[in-house]
Formats: C-alpha cells, sequence, structure tokens
C-alpha cells in the first residue's frame, strides 16, 4: 500500500528545471534520478500517512493561502553529495529563501503537521545512489521564484499531485506569518 506525504515546495520553471537535469544527467552516477517533473526545493514536510487525511489536507491548503511572503532568488551553484544522494545546493545563505522556509516551518509546528526532527536545508535532490560524499561547484543555475506549491506525493509511485499554489508577491505593509 502506498503512502502519503505533503510537502510545501519551489518548483523551478521549465528553463531552470531543464538546466538542472542536464546537469543530473552530466554526472551519470544515478541509481535512481528524480525525474523532471519532481525537481523541487522542499520548504516544509508533514509525517507519512497510511491514507490521505482529509483534514489535514484541508489545514495544509489553509496555511498556505495564509503565508506572506516576497518573490525569493534562487541560485543553485554546488553540487554535492552524500553516501545516499546528490543535491544541487546554494553556496551562499539566501535569506528571502531562508524566510519563507521559517515560516512554512513553524506554520507546520504549530499545527502539529510538521515531520518529526526535520529542518530546512535548501537543495534540489537529483538523483538516490550509494556513493561516497563529495562537493563541487557548476555554474549557477537560478530563477526568480515568484510562487510555491503544496504536493501531494504518492511514495513508491513516483507520482506528486500539486493541490495548491500561492503568490509569491511584494506586499507593502502586509502582515503575514
Amino acid at each position: 500500500m502506498s503512502k502519503n506525504r505533503f510537502f510545501y515546495a519551489l518548483v523551478p520553471p521549465p528553463l531552470p528545471r531543464n538546466l538542472i537535469g542536464v546537469q543530473r544527467d552530466q554526472l551519470g552516477l544515478a541509481e535512481t534520478v528524480v525525474e523532471n517533473d519532481r525537481l523541487h526545493i522542499t520548504l516544509g514536510i508533514t509525517e507519512d500517512f497510511a491514507r490521505q487525511p482529509y483534514d489535514k489536507v484541508q489545514r495544509l491548503i489553509e496555511i498556505g493561502a495564509q503565508v506572506s511572503a516576497a518573490p525569493v532568488p534562487v541560485k543553485l551553484d554546488r553540487v554535492s553529495g552524500s553516501n545516499e544522494t546528490v543535491a544541487l545546493r546554494p553556496s551562499r545563505k539566501i535569506d528571502a529563501l531562508g524566510e519563507l522556509g521559517r515560516k512554512l516551518q513553524e506554520a507546520l509546528s504549530h499545527a502539529g503537521l510538521l515531520r518529526g526532527a526535520w529542518d530546512f536545508h535548501p537543495h534540489v535532490t537529483l538523483l538516490y545512489r550509494k556513493g561516497r560524499p563529495f562537493t563541487r561547484t557548476i555554474d549557477p543555475i537560478g530563477w526568480d521564484a515568484t510562487d510555491f506549491v503544496l504536493i501531494h506525493s504518492i511514495l513508491g509511485a513516483h507520482r506528486h499531485i500539486e493541490l495548491g499554489r500561492w503568490p509569491l508577491e511584494d506586499r507593502q505593509g502586509a502582515f503575514g506569518f
């Protein structure tokens, strides 16, 4: 039986997404790749559920609608491999990205929906493999994120379903959490 996971994410638009895919494909390290249509930066994530929890999904949609944040400039310029994954990461802290991640993490935590022991570290997972850790710089791949999404991931099916999308926009004097 498939499990259900929900997360907020920044999804790169077509050109950066394809450039990220080219970077992934050039590595030649894959045991399991993350296909272009599932590339993203996770901003906040839930535990896994055996069944789709409709009341919790409704709360996640409410949280997404309440977040107020400006567009986020994303610049990924480092490939790093752990023992199990390879990801693209920023080499420098991106304040607006950190702030958006913090807002969503706090809202998820307050609602009792944040995955235990999860902390926001911006990255785009490219592939899964067994191997030695490494880090190297690459030519930057970037975009201005103008929205964020809520995704329902059906684990084992390699399937992402978008449940909500909210704009990131400058709002003078806006209140948001």
